[in-house]
């Protein structure tokens, strides 16, 4: 199933305002219904039919213009003189859909409810395809969950849950979450939930004059089980938040070879299919990943995005982080959460994961250590550096870094990341601008020397890792060459 990550709307709120947990409705209507089914369906396209030429001749047999399709994609189908919903009192704010006229005036009155029911909105509860929610979600909440097999309890439930407005239809919460859409959506999403929201408009417009449905009663919700802070954990922008500080923001170990502005020798080798990111967009580089088939929902851990890299498959680029370090712990973090929210795995709050309390982001500012012991050859190596903050260090890390020890040149080098805690001021900073100012650090090296990543690839390293520290001061330039050069002073 293909999935867009277009910036997400707010159509959550369909699902977080009920209280509702279970598809309702009997498969079976009330008799009258199925007796008046096929009549009523073919009154409704007669008096439709009416309804358009009685609403000709009342406004002086004036055809209305055949709308273009350009304007009506870019302006949701509005004529110049029609009123916008912004200047409308409970009007559309900006990322809704405008609101369609089509079907929601008063020549639809005779129209029979039951006929528009099964016509147009059963389709939507039986259709396979899935509904523009999917636009917004990821899972969690799906418009035909809000649709019964009987017209009777359908209306009676929506309205019991606040869904509908029978004094003014036009206002009925269903409605505006309908509307509500992302900021990037596609020309398909696009007429879907037009398709839906003229569908929902007329069947409520004729539903709220039958005295019958009006009468209705119902005691079994429809609508979503799960609470709203799963329903929120599942927003395609909550997931695309993640991606970007989990992934995206360590794409600079990728771009060489993934991005299509620098990467025409592999490609020639091995094809489009090598150029995943998408320059400057996240959104598009998380789909690709996806449509590439680099994420397995099923065994998150076994994805190919993360084993290449981590160097546990073959990879032509070589290996770009350690099994255990930082960045495969953010990757694992990441496509782990992804699968669950894919698979429906999140039932309850408590089953969501706690957000790390730290954020970092890779900058281009390299960091080598020379002087360290032979015998640490290909060990694990993580740096920490703290910066000075008037008399004393800071108590959290300002940076880090891990990598690998080249044993035979006695040395280890790697790009810095910098770090911050999650709701910071300075982690608002570093996301804008990952970078690492000069000053005066203390450098505190750890280094794996029991296999204990190997052994558990959670595990971080602690103060039994530590090996030694090492102040260091000025300025800090981006750049391979040169890179910032400290002296371990580590004997063999």
């Amino acid at each position: 199933m293909r999935f867009s990550f277009a910036v997400a709307c707010g159509i959550g709120l369909l699902a977080i305002s009920l209280t509702g947990c279970n598809r309702g409705g009997s498969n079976a209507g009330p008799s009258n219904e199925k007796r008046g089914a096929s009549v009523a369906e073919a009154k409704t396209r007669h008096d439709e039919n009416s309804a358009t030429k009685q609403n000709a001749a009342h406004h002086g047999n004036h055809k209305r213009p055949t709308p273009h399709p350009r304007h009506d994609v870019h302006h949701g189908g509005r004529s110049k003189k029609e009123t916008p919903d912004h200047e409308r009192p409970g009007g559309r704010k900006d990322g809704d859909t405008p609101r369609p006229k089509s079907e929601a005036g008063d020549h639809l009155a005779n129209v029979d409810a039951l006929a528009i029911f099964k016509r147009r909105i059963l389709p939507i509860f039986q259709a396979k395809r899935p509904s523009s929610c999917t636009q917004c979600h990821l899972s969690g909440v799906e418009l035909k969950d809000y649709i019964g097999a009987d017209q009777a309890k359908t209306f009676a439930t929506l309205r019991k849950q606040g869904l509908i407005n029978v004094d003014d239809p036009d206002q009925s919460k269903i409605l505006k979450f309908i509307r509500k859409k992302p900021k990037q959506p596609s020309l398909i999403g696009h007429k879907v939930r037009q398709q839906e929201y003229q569908a929902f408009s007329a069947w409520i417009h004729a539903a709220v004059k039958d005295p019958k449905l009006l009468a209705a009663k119902s005691d079994k919700p429809l609508g979503t089980e799960l609470p709203p802070e799963v329903i929120r954990h599942a927003r395609k922008d909550r997931v695309l938040a993640s991606f970007i500080d989990n992934i995206w923001s360590e794409m600079g170990r990728c771009i060489n070879c993934h991005s299509p502005e620098r990467n025409r020798r592999q490609v020639k080798k091995f094809g489009e299919q090598v150029s995943w990111i998408a320059p400057r967009d996240p959104a598009t580089t998380l789909q690709q990943l996806v449509d590439g088939e680099n994420i397995d929902v099923d065994e998150p851990e076994q994805s190919p995005m993360l084993l290449k890299p981590a160097g546990l498959a073959d990879h032509s680029g070589g290996q770009k982080f350690i099994p255990g370090g930082r960045t495969y712990k953010q990757f694992l973090r990441f496509l782990g959460d992804y699968a669950a929210v894919v698979q429906g795995k999140y039932r309850r709050g408590s089953d969501l994961p706690k957000p790390a309390d730290e954020i970092s982001f890779l900058t281009k500012q390299h960091l080598r250590i020379v002087g360290l012991p032979a015998k640490f050859d290909k060990m694990p190596l993580r740096v920490d550096l703290f910066r000075r903050l008037g008399s004393g260090w800071s108590k959290r890390r300002w940076a880090t870094a891990d990598g690998a020890v080249n044993g035979k040149r006695r040395q280890w080098q790697n790009l810095i990341a910098v770090a911050a805690p999650r709701n910071s001021e300075r982690a608002k900073q570093i996301r804008k601008t990952p970078s690492l100012p000069g000053g005066n650090y203390l450098v505190k090296i750890y280094v794996d020397q029991n296999q204990k990543l190997r052994k558990n690839r959670k595990y971080e390293l602690s103060d039994a890792d530590f090996v030694a520290q090492i102040e260091i001061d000025g300025a800090w330039p981006p750049g391979y060459q040169p890179p910032k050069i400290i002296r371990a002073k580590l004997s063999d």
